[in-house]
């Protein structure tokens, strides 16, 4: 089984914005509701893999941004392609 863990949250209202960011860095999370309580159950993406190209693509992506270079980088064959915006 997947090494998970668990992280509070103050309010359910975040809980869906924090999931979507952790997907964007490769890991898989999903909402505990128990009660008053509520958490995140967060554990890596489905394999290896994945997170190779999550981690790549994060890293790709924060090097267009911090030189405001006109392009993406999108999941493609496995891999990743980066390419001018609308191609």
């Amino acid at each position: 089984m997947a090494e998970t863990i668990e992280i509070d949250l103050p309010r359910r209202g975040i809980g869906r914005d924090l999931r979507e960011v952790l997907a964007s860095h490769g890991f898989h999370a999903e909402m505990v509701d128990e009660g008053e309580r509520c958490a995140l159950r967060v554990r890596f993406a489905a394999d290896e893999r994945d997170r190779l190209v999550d981690g790549a693509v994060h890293a790709i992506e924060a090097f267009l941004s911090e030189r405001m270079l006109p392009l993406v980088v999108q999941r493609a064959n496995g891999g990743a392609v980066v390419r001018p915006p609308g191609d």
